[in-house]
């Protein structure tokens, strides 16, 4: 579970920001400690530990004021390096936070220090409790899912007419409870990649995930920015894809709640509605409240299996 390429670079930033309230003594905005909240629920962390087959150890540090024990977290190998000792047991593990609860609260832990030889934040237990509770909720209220075929058919016939005039006007950045109407309102589709082709997997053009070990989305990288990228439509699809790559492509219809948490657990930038398209974004920030359990947009439980599935397109 070691990885180098965690940055968790948006927590980094809250962390910062946060700071510079509590090393001045004042009182940070409430819109600020909600942001650092929501960022720590998605962030994925490295734990110096190690791992065996039947065992699993990992250090804890202890205050000298009180002798309180802690766990050191670091938000990438960088920061981890910065503590890390050459002939130490532990090698640099990544998990979500919600492990780091259940550590803390299994092993009678008091907290956890992000970052303890950088710019250090001690989290308290009682502060990361009150983090995780929330009522349970029930996602699917007894509705039938959409069979595959059913969902290839959307697939293939969606338009989302109404969201494509809400993005094209431009006034629409400025109001974000209607996006997140709309988006409520809409099918999406989003495009997932492989290095060989899964045709042969597919029956009536229909790939089911379990035969090909799961998909990979697609995503929009460079060097500045990282984002996730949704379709109105298949024509949308078809102005994003790259007839040059050496990828191969299939269409999804998206669950955007997954897609979502998908995009702030690995720490990026955002998404963007039917890129070389209209190019609308949405930004982190906007669908950031999606980690304290706020539903920022209302599911239809009936395309709960969609992602079992990708099509040909």
């Amino acid at each position: 579970m070691t990885d180098s390429y965690i940055t968790n670079n948006h927590l980094k930033d809250v962390v910062d920001e946060l700071k510079r309230y509590l090393d001045e003594e004042k009182d940070a905005p409430v819109e600020l400690i909600a942001k650092f909240i929501c960022e720590l629920k998605v962030s994925n962390l490295l734990i110096p530990a190690v791992e065996e087959q039947d065992a699993f150890a990992f250090e804890h540090i202890a205050s000298e004021e009180d002798g309180s024990t802690y766990i050191p977290l670091f938000t990438d190998i960088e920061e981890y390096q910065k503590h890390a000792l050459e002939d130490s047991e532990f090698g640099p593990v990544a998990f979500d936070f919600d492990i780091y609860t259940d550590l803390i609260l299994e092993n009678e832990l008091d907290g956890i220090i992000l970052n303890v030889e950088g710019n250090f934040m001690p989290i308290e237990k009682p502060f990361i409790e009150e983090m995780f509770n929330l009522p349970e909720t029930d996602d699917d209220d007894g509705v039938e899912a959409y069979n595959k075929e059913e969902l290839k058919k959307i697939f293939e016939n969606v338009t989302n007419e109404s969201l494509v005039e809400f993005i094209n006007d431009e006034d629409s950045n400025d109001d974000i409870e209607r996006l997140y109407v709309e988006l409520s309102n809409s099918t999406l589709l989003n495009l997932v990649i492989n290095d060989k082709p899964l045709d042969e997997f597919a029956q009536n053009g229909i790939i089911d995930a379990d035969d090909v070990d799961g998909f990979s989305l697609c995503t929009i990288d460079n060097d500045e920015i990282h984002m996730g990228a949704i379709f109105t439509d298949k024509n949308a699809i078809s102005k994003a894809i790259n007839a040059d790559s050496d990828l191969y492509y299939y269409g999804q219809i998206t669950v955007l709640s997954e897609l979502f948490d998908f995009i702030l657990r690995n720490d990026m930038d955002g998404v963007v509605i039917n890129p070389n398209g209209e190019d609308y974004v949405i930004a982190r920030e906007d669908i950031l409240p999606q980690a304290s359990g706020i539903e920022i947009i209302v599911e239809n439980p009936v395309f709960r299996d969609s992602l079992d599935y990708a099509f040909i397109l």
